[in-house]
């Protein structure tokens, strides 16, 4: 049961994080050839995985295992390199369940949603170990990083997100909490930053958030043009390469929606369109 997806940095494979019941790891699918050339166990997995930003390693959130996973990668193929536990310390059961996962702009910091711990985890890679946890919200799912250093935190249970900044020492701090509707769960970042989308699962809405202020400026309804008002289910977005169409994905329809984005929910920076609302 494939969870998440990720480009490799070349464009030429996806990686997908495996959840289910029978096997969980992870997956490198070859897009030329339109199949699976490598799968990859692990002890946990579920839906975070992101590359760094040099394209030589990737990261995969450990679920169950309570660790998050580093692997090398030479372009085609993955080789799991070590990993990092983010357990207080040796005697610290505290379920944490790793979920989405972000890099800082610099690369050296690795942030991750800890779903069951109710917190975001920074995990320093050259020490290979949790340096700051701050409160999250109830069930932490997906992590966005921006460049300038800002981080949110969608918090399913809670029907938030958590705003982070940065701190002048490379920490974080707490920047408030945005309203994101039930379920929030995936989320995106424009490629300026502007503007961050939030998909509610269980409303059929995209909350669309300005970053600066982090205020909600339009939620986009993402029901069924002839069905329900409930029902999509979306639960992951991408953006077009002209930051013009945002593209989401709806698990109940097993569809695909493409939104027309406005200056107003696209951002300013980037080309008008009207947006589908």
């Amino acid at each position: 049961m494939p969870l998440a997806a990720v480009a490799a940095p070349d464009g030429r494979a996806v990686i997908l994080s495996l959840n289910g019941w029978r096997e969980q790891g992870i997956e490198v699918v070859d897009l030329a050839a339109g199949r699976v050339v490598q799968h990859l166990p692990q002890a946990g997995a579920f839906l975070g995985l992101a590359f760094s930003s040099d394209g030589k390693s990737l990261y995969a959130s450990g679920a169950a295992s309570n660790q998050v996973y580093r692997y090398a990668w030479d372009g085609a193929r993955a080789t799991l390199a070590d990993s990092f536990p983010l357990a207080a310390a040796r005697s610290d059961t505290t379920p944490r369940f790793p979920g989405g996962l972000a890099l800082s702009p610099d690369g050296r910091r690795l942030y991750v949603a800890e779903n069951m711990a109710d917190s975001l985890a920074v995990v320093d890679l050259s020490a290979g170990r949790v340096i700051q946890r701050l409160p999250a919200g109830h069930y932490p799912y997906a992590v966005a990083a921006g460049a300038g250093g800002e981080v949110f935190v969608s918090a399913w249970g809670a029907g938030t997100v958590a705003a982070f900044r940065p701190r002048p020492d490379g920490g974080l701090e707490t920047a408030g909490t945005i309203e994101a509707g039930r379920h929030p769960s995936a989320l995106l970042l424009s490629a300026d930053g502007a503007r961050l989308f939030v998909a509610s699962a269980s409303t059929d809405r995209v909350v669309v958030v300005d970053t600066r202020s982090r205020a909600v400026v339009a939620v986009l309804a993402d029901s069924a043009p002839a069905g329900p008002s409930e029902g999509s289910t979306p639960d992951a977005l991408a953006l077009s390469a002209d930051g013009g169409r945002l593209l989401v994905a709806e698990a109940d329809n097993n569809a695909i929606a493409v939104f027309d984005l406005s200056e107003r929910t696209a951002g300013p920076r980037s080309p008008g369109r009207a947006t589908r609302s």
